[in-house]
């Protein structure tokens, strides 16, 4: 009727200026509905203090269920990969992303990893749409003479110091924005292991770009670890946390470290909280593990070594080597949970979360990951760094790729042409509907049932009262006919029962 109305309306100026005015604000709400305007890393953890999306990853927000499969989906590789590749001199054996992306000052801004000449180095490029990538000149730091490059927080810049390891200042850097941080000197925190002094260190930042270290952690460093360390700041208990390169009898593994300030620290547990297990083959290893916050868990992506690992006796060089001469030496990436950092758990069927290229792509044999991913739209962005050579290989070559997962895209609740249901948690409900993120297939529905804590279905909030959803959302608000509680109905925890037929619900929010 709008449309009909305008096009037989000669329009006033008033008018023009009134529609004009109407159009910029419904582009704007829908812009900021969509999450593309300068998000944060906190859309994706979601608020401090809840409420957060129910994910199908953690089994306790289901009660019970029937004729339902839990389905785990990979990332999907982005048609065009890789985004960014080796295209100066000093990039080595080429980029991979050992480092951080996230949104700051209305654009992506990545620190990434790369190799040569025995170093390692790290560089730093933008965006504003999360594929086309720019690496600016900095004018930091010196390559060949010339300081016409992109390169950060390097090789240690005084050459009268003498360190115990000259292999490279900086290695895998984890970057935090520190808002809350009056010192307007350490607006950004960077943590890293430091080659040059084999330890884990931090360095502080105006800006993002030029970093000082603390001298004190030149020492004994921040904590005990070996050289795969990855940082994130938890929003929900106000600390931040690291993931530590550890070890157990079956290899390689990942411990964790805590700390109220971000510069002492303590490990909650004296050894790894994250291992191969026997579910895994036996060339199973644990890299590294990045974690993000993510709507009340934790999200880890599990670097899978595949490679084996002595079995007795005590550690050298030459045996670990022996160990891992039958071995295929590559890099996968799982995907992993946890609601308290030391108990987590992986999907049964050990699947890639980020597979691996087929022979001859340029991430073939290893992929490790970004510290998190960011949400562009309705769609979680994962950056990596793909290689075309195993661990143990000597010739390789490294660019950086994107995966991309639906938001809550990690699991679904699906059922097929047979209908299936589950009941919700119980939980405090005032009014009557609920946010879903779901996708039907061809002749496909969802539709709902509110029940009491008793799980009898509350008069007027059947599944013939609900309006059915049918189409693909990330968050559709599903209502019944009956738009209020009545009186009587208020008090008292309430549940969901979903009836799911041709679709996957991913999550939903009261």
């Amino acid at each position: 009727m709008a449309c009909a109305y305008v096009r037989k309306t000669i329009l006033s100026s008033n008018n023009i200026i009134y529609l004009f005015i109407l159009l910029i604000v419904l582009m704007v709400k829908n812009v900021f509905a969509a999450g593309v305007v300068s998000p944060s890393e906190d859309m994706i953890a979601g608020p401090e203090k809840g409420p957060w999306r129910r994910l199908f990853l953690d089994a306790m927000v289901t009660e019970s269920q029937q004729g339902l499969t839990r389905l785990f989906h990979a990332a999907e590789k982005y048609g065009k990969n890789p985004v960014i590749l080796k295209d100066k001199d000093w990039e080595g054996k080429g980029p991979y992303v050992y480092g951080t992306v996230m949104w700051d000052e209305g654009k992506l801004r990545l620190w990434y990893h790369h190799a040569g000449g025995g170093r390692y180095w790290n560089s730093y490029a933008e965006s504003t749409d999360g594929i086309t990538w720019i690496k600016p000149n900095l004018g930091l730091l010196e390559y060949k003479g010339s300081k016409e490059d992109n390169l950060v927080i390097t090789r240690t810049q005084n050459p009268n110091e003498k360190t115990p390891k000259d292999l490279g200042q900086c290695h895998n850097p984890s970057v935090i924005l520190q808002p809350w941080n009056p010192d307007p000197q350490r607006r950004y925190a960077l943590y890293c292991f430091a080659y040059d002094y084999y330890v884990t260190r931090v360095a502080f930042s105006p800006d993002g770009l030029h970093w000082k270290f603390t001298p004190e952690t030149a020492g004994k460093g921040l904590f005990g670890s070996g050289d795969v360390v990855n940082f994130f700041h938890d929003p929900y208990k106000n600390r931040y946390v690291a993931t530590c390169k550890s070890a157990n009898r079956r290899g390689r593994a990942a411990g964790v470290a805590i700390s109220s300030d971000g510069l002492k620290w303590t490990k909650p547990v004296e050894g790894p909280v994250f291992v191969a297990d026997d579910l895994d083959p036996d060339a199973t290893q644990i890299y590294g593990m990045p974690v993000f916050p993510y709507q009340g868990l934790y999200i880890g992506q599990p670097w899978i070594y595949n490679a084996r690992w002595f079995k007795y006796g005590k550690y050298t060089d030459q045996r670990l080597s022996e160990s891992e001469k039958d071995s295929p030496c590559t890099m996968d990436v799982q995907i992993a949970w946890s609601w308290d950092m030391i108990n987590w758990t992986r999907p049964p069927d050990r699947a890639c979360f980020i597979p691996r290229g087929a022979r001859g792509e340029f991430d073939s044999d290893m992929i490790y990951t970004a510290r998190a991913p960011v949400q562009i739209g309705d769609n979680l962005y994962f950056y990596y760094g793909g290689m075309n050579g195993a661990h143990n290989a000597r010739d390789w070559n490294a660019a950086i790729g994107l995966a991309i997962l639906r938001l809550d895209g990690f699991c679904s609740m699906h059922a097929g042409d047979q209908e299936g249901w589950l009941i919700s948690r119980r939980e405090e409900l005032k009014k009557p509907e609920v946010t879903i993120n779901a996708r039907t297939g061809q002749g496909g529905c969802i539709v709902a049932e509110i029940l009491n804590q008793n799980s009898c279905v509350m008069q007027g909030f059947s599944r013939e009262d609900c309006i059915p959803f049918e189409g693909d959302a990330v968050r559709h608000i599903m209502k019944w006919k009956k738009t209020e509680f009545d009186e009587s109905q208020r008090e008292g925890d309430k549940k969901f029962r979903f009836y799911i037929r041709n679709a996957d619900l991913y999550s939903y929010l009261p």
